[in-house]
């Protein structure tokens, strides 16, 4: 005959103790989740452990029934848990130098500006930039022009735009609107350059030794010239001439000349200075012409420069840049300005039947 057993007061005792103290284990287990550096507690409110309900008794007390068991603690509530989250740099892979995109490095500005030097009847070669706009400004207030290209041409005042999308050379004659007998012969070349501006300084053509400039024809223009130098006081247009001479620019239809043979220039002398007309430049308008010297201390002490020690039976005005007063073996450039005398229209001479 079998006996059932009897039930274990200390076991019983133990086990309800094990139920007690296992949610507060698990409410105080930690998650590492990588990607993440700070803790995250789901939940503020403590919670509170519950127990497996009570096991149904007998008639007997002290039996359990012997078709029910405990009911596991798994069954409770599953508690918070606090989440800890660590950084994970060290986890990603280094990313090669090749992916990241270097940084370049400013690129420096480039010059398109050039003044080139044109005449008539002489042919001038001008880079350009192929595919992009162009701009050539003219000594003309409105340039006529005359050309087959199919290139895009077109004016704006003084200035002409070009742009066009073949290698070939884009050829054209630029003329005053007033006077056809001044003209410039232009050749385009289109290059993988930046946009360029061109200014044209129209070169006065005059016969003899040339300083510096070729000697040429004896067409000239200068109607830009009169424009700007009559639409001040006479005063004031010699000292803006002197202001764009000190600069290094040339004043609206102003352009380089050729000293002829036996031209007569200034007469330049002063104690302990040395004048040199050598390589004297002449800048011409159409009422007034531009002489540059230099000007060189030879003594041992310091000079001024004095104005009325340059004469000239046309003379205007006399400066002198960037120094008046000239420290032993320094330089200056010195600027004589003339008066151009009005010319008298010649006249046919009829030869003697007697002669």
């Amino acid at each position: 005959m079998k006996t059932r057993p009897q039930n274990n007061p200390f076991a019983l005792g133990t086990l309800v103790a094990a139920m007690t103290i296992a949610p507060l284990v698990h409410a105080s287990e930690e998650i590492k989740i990588p990607g993440l550096n700070m803790p995250v507690a789901a939940s503020v409110q403590p919670v509170e452990p519950q127990t497996a309900p009570e096991a149904k008794q007998n008639k007997h007390e002290g039996q359990v029934n012997p078709g029910q068991t405990a009911a596991p603690a798994e069954a409770a509530e599953a508690p918070k848990r606090l989440v800890l989250v660590e950084n994970s740099a060290k986890d990603l892979p280094p990313v090669p130098a090749s992916v990241v995109p270097q940084r370049q490095a400013p690129h420096k500005p480039v010059e398109t500006r050039q003044d080139v030097v044109v005449a008539s009847g002489t042919n001038t070669l001008i880079p350009i930039s192929r595919s992009q706009i162009n701009r050539l400004v003219t000594p003309f207030d409105s340039p006529n022009i005359q050309t087959v290209s199919q290139a895009e041409i077109s004016t704006s005042g003084n200035v002409i735009y070009v742009t066009t999308q073949d290698d070939q050379p884009v050829t054209m004659f630029v003329t005053p609107e007033d006077d056809e007998s001044v003209a410039i012969s232009l050749t385009l070349l289109p290059q993988s350059i930046p946009p360029i501006q061109a200014n044209l300084i129209f070169a006065r053509s005059i016969q003899g030794g040339a300083v510096g400039m070729p000697a040429m024809g004896s067409t000239a223009y200068s109607g830009t010239a009169r424009k700007w130098e009559r639409s001040q006081p006479y005063m004031d247009t010699l000292r803006s001439l002197m202001r764009e001479m000190a600069v290094g620019k040339l004043p609206r239809g102003y352009s380089f000349g050729a000293l002829r043979s036996g031209d007569s220039i200034p007469a330049c002398a002063q104690p302990a200075l040395s004048f040199d007309f050598s390589k004297s430049q002449l800048i011409q308008g159409h009422d007034f012409r531009v002489y540059v010297a230099v000007a060189e201390n030879i003594s041992g002490k310091t000079v001024e420069f004095d104005h009325g020690a340059c004469s000239h039976p046309n003379r205007a005005a006399v400066s002198s840049w960037p120094h008046e007063m000239l420290e032993p073996g320094q330089k200056t450039e010195v600027f004589v300005v003339t008066r151009v005398p009005a010319i008298t229209a010649d006249t046919s001479v009829r030869p003697s039947l007697l002669d």
